[in-house]
């Protein structure tokens, strides 16, 4: 019973754990995007001393990736195209007549 009861309490504070690390990543998300509303892209200071949020977002569109290049999808499909049904061969028990059953020894 006691082993039970510890694995029970295990699993729940796994579940809470759980439960406030989404909630901190859910209120992260909803920090961010109202400071990304209030202030924009713009520079600004908080307190005197830059906006931290607002310079990784610029380090993080200033970096030096290369662009996707643009590519264009055919209008026809190659693997879409018909294919003809394979045809099943016939089936030897129907010309086989009754089945039969093993020999009886006696």
């Amino acid at each position: 019973m006691a082993v039970a009861k510890q694995n029970m309490e295990n699993g729940s504070r796994k579940v809470r754990s759980l439960a406030l690390l989404a909630l901190f990543f859910v209120a992260a998300q909803f920090f961010a995007a109202a400071h990304a509303g209030a202030y924009g892209d713009t520079d600004h200071l908080h307190n005197g001393h830059p906006c931290i949020v607002a310079s990784i977002v610029k380090k993080a569109s200033d970096m030096d990736v290369a662009a996707a290049p643009e590519f264009a999808l055919d209008d026809h499909a190659e693997w879409i195209e018909a294919v003809p049904l394979p045809i099943a061969p016939e089936s030897r028990t129907l010309r086989s007549g009754t089945i039969r059953a093993p020999p009886v020894h006696v």
